[in-house]
């Protein structure tokens, strides 16, 4: 089940390139804002950590380019939860203006103790709300490999 609308922002100037298409860096720098607001809404951001020492780190992250995006247009993104196990968490962002797809970034995190420096399993109130917002179908972008073919 897609999160909607979990965040959105309009891009300001200083993410633009010189021909006023937002520059690649910043796509990663937009879904990490909504990344923060997705772990809040699933009760794992600042507040979790706080009262736990528990977080999510990201270990991996794949970004799609589908559109481009213009100086001040509002990206919104959409949230899914891809999979997860007892440590680790597999989301991604749909990022959109309007109703056009301009981009997919997909997050893999694990759930760090840091006063311990390990990972360390989700609690089952976490679980359960993953379990609540996990796709019943991958969409046919996620978890693919970047690559040539060898010919």
């Amino acid at each position: 089940m897609s999160l909607e609308n979990i965040y959105s922002v309009e891009v300001p100037d200083a993410w633009t390139d010189h021909y006023g298409h937002m520059n690649e860096g910043y796509y990663v720098v937009a879904a990490s804002d909504a990344s923060w607001a997705l772990q809040a809404k699933l009760g794992i951001g600042t507040d979790y950590y706080d009262a736990t020492g528990f977080a999510l780190v990201t270990v991996e992250a794949h970004v799609r380019y589908l559109d481009e995006v213009n100086r001040g247009e509002t990206l919104s993104f959409n949230s899914l939860i891809l999979g997860y196990d007892s440590k680790r968490l597999h989301t991604a962002h749909v990022f959109k203006v309007g109703e056009r797809e301009c981009g997919t970034i997909e997050f893999m995190w694990l759930h760090l103790d840091h006063k311990a420096g390990r990972t360390a399993p989700f609690p089952e109130e976490i679980e359960a709300r993953l379990a609540q917002h996990l796709v019943t179908e991958l969409p046919d972008w996620a978890s693919r490999q970047i690559g040539l073919k060898k010919k």
